[in-house]
């Protein structure tokens, strides 16, 4: 069966729809370590942009806009879950924070309008990159920054994929296994999520596998985007080593040496980054 655009985006809603209650308490964005990681990012790009106007695509609840309140002057948060957006907290000092329901791929601004376009834990919930590529990089000024977080490594499902199923795995591998080979089982008995909706709303992670960092630098490169850096985050184990009393000291050691040993080491993190300059 082919799997539209409008599917895509139903699933979506009800997927979100039905876990707005309990989605900041089981989507590992809002843990402290990572939290802390994102802040660090957006006070890296926001002096680059004026601390001008942040467009957030797919906020949600508001995760980015909560981080990125204290870095820019404006903040136009767009997603295309009406409940979610109902907990965004719009209230800030120092701010301007407003809300609409849009498409990625049909984003409702002017040409150039924004500094900076962020679209965390987003794409691999679209059903095409090249349209909403295409429109994020309209709607950028020259020299703004596009910058997205925490979506599937390809090569990263690929080995967890390739795991024989049948041996015993640490709970570190048998955790990742479970999260993407049985996260649809798990949604249904905890939340009641119908069977099949989680691998519609986010198809290009469990249709497609995720994706590889080079076939993304080579699609923003050919829509236009003069620099492109791709990152790799969150190595197997490294919640573990953070929490570790014993360990905690050499993440930043242990962080480096991985990815020291790229692209040898690319199958170890979960996770790609893109950041992109018009």
């Amino acid at each position: 069966m082919t799997i539209t655009r409008n599917d895509v985006l139903k699933a979506n809603i009800k997927l979100h729809t039905q876990l707005v209650d309990v989605y900041r308490d089981v989507e590992p964005h809002y843990r402290p370590e990572n939290q802390i990681r994102v802040d660090k990012i957006l006070a890296n790009i926001a002096p680059s942009s004026k601390n001008g106007r942040l467009l957030d695509i797919g906020c949600g609840m508001g995760f980015i806009i909560d981080i990125a309140k204290k870095h820019f002057a404006h903040i136009h948060g767009i997603d295309i879950t009406e409940a979610m957006l109902q907990r965004v907290n719009t209230i800030s000092d120092n701010c301007d924070i407003s809300l609409c329901i849009a498409e990625a791929e049909d984003l409702p601004f002017l040409n150039q309008t924004f500094d900076v376009v962020s679209a965390y834990a987003v794409i691999h919930h679209l059903h095409s990159l090249q349209p909403a590529f295409e429109e994020i990089y309209r709607v950028l000024k020259p020299g703004g920054f596009f910058y997205t977080d925490t979506d599937p490594n390809f090569y990263f499902w690929d080995a967890i994929r390739m795991l024989p199923q049948d041996l015993e795995y640490s709970s570190i591998i048998k955790r990742e296994v479970d999260a993407i080979l049985h996260k649809d089982i798990e949604l249904t008995e905890k939340f009641g999520v119908a069977s099949g909706v989680l691998t519609v709303a986010e198809i290009l992670k469990h249709d497609s596998g995720g994706f590889k960092a080079e076939d993304l630098e080579f699609l923003l490169r050919k829509i236009g985007f003069s620099q492109v850096s791709i990152h790799y985050e969150w190595f197997l184990g490294e919640a573990r080593v953070i929490h570790s009393e014993d360990m905690s000291y050499a993440i930043d050691s242990i962080r480096l040496l991985m990815h020291e040993l790229l692209p040898m080491s690319r199958h170890l993190f979960k996770y790609v980054r893109i950041m992109a300059q018009k």
